[in-house]
């Protein structure tokens, strides 16, 4: 996440990230998953929560919209919920229903607070008997999901109504925040302000960090929690989403950098890629870009550090991926200019890059710090978007390849909105349009490649969209789930709900349709099978994991309801020799897929899939 977070670790990992004290905790219940068992799921939601009992989940997420039961005004339909209740009810699955969203009539909600608590008294009484906990909204810090331009205080007054009516009609029932997109501390901090911590009983978040791993979370739920005690908030976390697509990339994505780099010079057949990663400073950089599918072409893909950064040699790696997504901690851009000034060739994939500087906060908390265009313009890299300049489209409605590019792929690229121009060029230099975009009145560029011939030598790729890096294959989503709430439940992260169970899959390349840890016929992926054996060696009525960091690998350690202590081991990045000290002895270990391992009793290769072991009292790395 940022170059600072190997220090800001040791500090939250001190106090496994524990906001409200340190006495022993035991989990329950704290495995869930989102599936839209309330919509077009239900027909198979009685197999569907077979499986999941079968791997340790008790707990279900899904939306009990309000255009669903009210379709017209005054007209109420409650069959398709009633249905839920009861297959539920025979599974002996714990529902967490959404309050959310709006009616044609009376949107945005937060403006019909009479039609709104209509709408929450007859559900809730409906059900308060079958289901006890209710989440009030999804991700209200989002445009599309509030249906208005996000406001903490509007939400809080909703929130506040919600609450009042739910309490009205049982005191008992529980009531959890909307889960929000990210963390956005400011918007949480203002919504706090306006005394949003007096009308819920549970806080609740969703720290998707597509472009980084898991570990990214810890400083997050960190910075969290203080903010949690500066409200003086004592009250439980749960996150309601998480996870990692299993979405191909962009069938064409792989032609459309082939043709770029052909016309920037590159031969990919000869030359070698580096991938900027650094597990010292917790860095993920480009770890999760998809170099099978995008650079299948080129001779290798080899990882490097900042430190081989400061002296990476353009004849040896003629191409640089320094980091997926719009940040990128800044002290380390004089380096990235040297590199092109000297003929090499910068691939950036996704989003405006160094849109953001990684830095910490007075409080040593980390921070995206947004730069706009003041170091894009070192590279002579020119953008605009509609909040910088009157006249850009928010969205463009049509791509195409650019003139050059003619024939050489189709497009079927996400919508941008960031676009790139020649502004910044100086005499010598070429922008060559990879990927025209816009509308009847606007025409730009979401992928480009610069062609510098100035004080700058090299060339940069640039393609605006950020959907293209955010998705993982199906053996890394796997190695992600048990690292997920192993970590969050050490930061007292009380439950915790996979997004989703059942991937739709309706097309290849579509995130949104690839989260699921089984597919579409509900055949498992390799994360039903993490996190089976997850559930198995950490059941409800397990300690709290504890958590620490040695020497770039993870430890957490709990005990089972029988007393039997579990460790899982990993590392963020990639493997790591390690020799260890053990005591106790080891009765059982087995990888994240549950298949049995043979372990040293004096060493062992870590890596980003969790290790399990059976029995020991303490392990010390040396």
């Amino acid at each position: 996440m940022t170059f600072l977070r190997a220090k800001l670790l040791v500090f939250c990992l001190a106090g496994v990230c524990s906001a409200f004290g340190t006495e022993q905790q035991f989990l329950r219940e704290p495995f869930g998953v989102c599936a839209h068992v309330s919509r077009g799921e239900l027909d198979i939601a009685p197999q569907g929560f077979s499986l999941m009992r079968q791997i340790g989940i008790r707990w279900v997420r899904t939306d009990f919209d309000w255009a669903g039961v009210e379709k017209q005004p005054g007209v109420w339909d409650f069959s398709h919920l009633d249905r839920l209740a009861e297959l539920a009810r025979n599974a002996k699955m714990e529902i967490l229903p959404i309050l959310d969203y709006d009616v044609p009539w009376a949107t945005p909600a937060w403006r019909h607070l009479k039609e709104w608590s209509n709408y929450v008294r007859r559900v809730v009484s409906r059900y308060s008997g079958d289901f006890r906990c209710w989440e009030v909204w999804n991700e209200q810090n989002m445009h599309g999901f509030w249906r208005d331009s996000p406001d903490a205080g509007h939400y809080c007054e909703l929130l506040k109504r919600t609450y009042q009516e739910i309490k009205n009609i049982d005191p008992e029932l529980t009531v959890v925040y909307g889960g929000t997109a990210g963390i956005p501390l400011t918007y949480i901090e203002n919504s706090y302000a306006a005394g949003a911590g007096d009308f819920f009983d549970v806080m609740n978040i969703h720290p998707y960090n597509w472009q980084d791993t898991p570990e990214a979370m810890i400083p997050q739920l960190k910075t969290l929690q203080a903010l949690m005690e500066k409200y003086r908030i004592q009250k439980p976390v749960w996150i309601s989403e998480v996870g990692w697509s299993t979405a191909r990339p962009p069938a064409f994505f792989g032609k459309l950098l082939d043709a770029a780099f052909r016309m920037a010079g590159v031969v990919p057949e000869q030359s070698t890629v580096a991938l900027l990663c650094d597990p010292e400073s917790e860095f993920a950089g480009a770890l999760n870009f998809d170099t099978k599918s995008n650079l299948r072409g080129f001779k290798a893909v080899e990882i490097v550090t900042f430190r081989q950064l400061q002296e990476l040699d353009v004849q040896k790696h003629s191409v640089l991926i320094p980091a997926i997504g719009e940040a990128f901690p800044a002290r380390y851009i004089p380096d990235l200019v040297r590199y092109v000034r000297q003929g090499g060739t910068l691939l950036l994939p996704t989003g405006l890059p160094f849109y953001y500087d990684l830095q910490a906060d007075a409080a040593g908390n980390p921070v995206k710090v947004q730069m706009a265009d003041h170091y894009l313009s070192q590279f002579h890299i020119g953008w605009e978007a509609w909040w910088t300049r009157e006249g850009v489209p928010r969205q463009e409605t049509y791509q195409k390849p650019g003139p050059d590019f003619n024939g050489k792929f189709e497009v079927s690229f996400q919508p941008s909105g960031r676009f790139l121009h020649d502004r910044n060029l100086k005499k010598g230099d070429r922008f060559i349009p990879i990927i025209e975009a816009g509308t009847e009145q606007y025409r730009g560029a979401v992928a480009a490649l610069y062609k510098l011939n100035s004080d700058l030598k090299g060339n940069i790729i640039v393609c605006t969209t950020t959907g293209i890096a955010e998705t993982v294959p199906e053996e890394r989503q796997a190695e992600m789930l048990p690292r997920t709430y192993l970590i969050a439940l050490a930061c007292n992260v009380e439950r915790i709900f996979w997004y989703n169970f059942r991937s739709a899959e309706w097309k290849a390349d579509e995130r949104e349709a690839h989260f699921g840890i089984v597919h579409a016929d509900l055949q498992g992926k390799p994360a039903w099978t993490a996190m089976k054996t997850l559930a198995e060696l950490c059941p409800s009525g397990s300690t709290v994991p504890v958590l620490e960091k040695q020497k770039n690998v993870y430890l957490a350690h709990w005990n089972r309801p029988d007393g039997v202590r579990i460790w899982a081991l990993w590392s963020a990045f990639y493997p790591e020799k390690v020799k260890w000290n053990i005591q106790g002895d080891i009765s059982r270990a087995v990888d994240f897929q549950g298949r049995p391992l043979s372990i040293s009793p004096s060493d062992c290769q870590v890596s980003p899939a969790v290790v399990y072991l059976v029995g020991p009292e303490q392990i010390s790395l040396r």
